[in-house]
This record gives C-alpha cells, sequence and structure tokens, in this order.
C-alpha cells in the first residue's frame, strides 16, 4: 500500500512540474506557444531577439491569416496589428536604433514594386507602431535604422520621377523624423 502511496505522489509530482502552465515561456517553441492558444493560427513568419536588453528574447510572429503578434519574455501573447498580407512573405527586420534599443520593422511586398513598411517601438511588453509608409518603388534599411522611402513624385501633366525621403529615430521626440522629398 506505501508503494502504491509513494507512486502516485510521484506521478502527481511530475505531472504538476511539467504542466504547461508552470513552464518558463523562454523554454517553448514560441510557435507550439501560439498554435496552441489559438489553434486555428498557423505561423508562417518568425523571429526570436532580446529587444530589451533584458537577455531574453521576444518572439515575432505573422500568421497565415494575417496577424502579428508578439510573445514578451514573461510569454504573454499580445496581438499587435491584422491585415499583414502581401504578395511575398512578409519579412521582420530588427533596427538597432542605439546600443540599448531595438525597433521591430515589417515589410510587405506587393507586385510589382509597392513595399509597405510598419516600425514599431517595444514599450511596456507591448510594440507601439512609431512608422507607417508607403514605397511606391521601394523602401531601403541601413544597418543604424535609417530609413529610404523611394515613391513615385506624378507630374501634373502625366509621368513621375523617383522621389526619396529619408526617415531617422529621433529619441527626444519619441518618433520618426522625415526629411528629403515626403510625399505628400
Amino acid at each position: 500500500m506505501k508503494r502504491i502511496l509513494a507512486l502516485l505522489c510521484s506521478i502527481a509530482m511530475v505531472g504538476f512540474i511539467f504542466n504547461p502552465s508552470y513552464v518558463d515561456a523562454a523554454t517553448v517553441n514560441p510557435k507550439t506557444l501560439l498554435e496552441k492558444k489559438f489553434p486555428r493560427e498557423r505561423v508562417t513568419v518568425s523571429k526570436s531577439v532580446d529587444l530589451n536588453g533584458d537577455n531574453k528574447k521576444e518572439h515575432l510572429l505573422i500568421t497565415d491569416s494575417g496577424n502579428f503578434y508578439l510573445i514578451n519574455s514573461k510569454g504573454v501573447i499580445v496581438l499587435i496589428d491584422t491585415n499583414y498580407y502581401s504578395d511575398e512573405e512578409p519579412t521582420i527586420h530588427i533596427l538597432n536604433i542605439s546600443t540599448k534599443e531595438k525597433h521591430v520593422a515589417v515589410t510587405l511586398d506587393y507586385l510589382p514594386s509597392n513595399t509597405e513598411l510598419l516600425v514599431y517601438k517595444y514599450q511596456n511588453g507591448t510594440l507601439k507602431k512609431k512608422l507607417s509608409v508607403m514605397g511606391d518603388v521601394g523602401i531601403n534599411i541601413s544597418k543604424t535604422g535609417e530609413i529610404m522611402q523611394l515613391w513615385k513624385s506624378h507630374y501634373p501633366e502625366g509621368g513621375w520621377e523617383i522621389a526619396v525621403a529619408h526617415y531617422k529615430w529621433n529619441s527626444k521626440k519619441d518618433k520618426y523624423v522625415g526629411s528629403g522629398e515626403l510625399p505628400r
């Protein structure tokens, strides 16, 4: 009888230790975590990165239904945005703004040449949108996080030329500041 009781206690303790609600978020596969909570979602794009310098990774996920999720380092799943559809697979970029700050940029490509760029800053366990631009001709992102938007400036009589707008993060203003030929 004592052996059976000891065996049952051992099984109960193992079950308690390995219960998913008690597993550290850093050890769980982010795709599995999201798909377990939202069974109809299928992750198509994912990236893991430490956004706030706490040596714990945050997980960025885009699903086939066009939803953009963040799983913060505490394992909390946050829906950031919807309608992330494009002709090509969306791309997640990490912008190194400074040694202590990184931003998340997502590019959505639409054929034949349009690119939409959405840039987010990590704040209080979620992502806040800081910039949204469309490049009719394209978008270029430098390693330092400077953004170049190439767009079509149309002539009144017809035709167009390439115009270039530059965006750089201004930490004092907490926003991206544009220069050059900004779209009207």
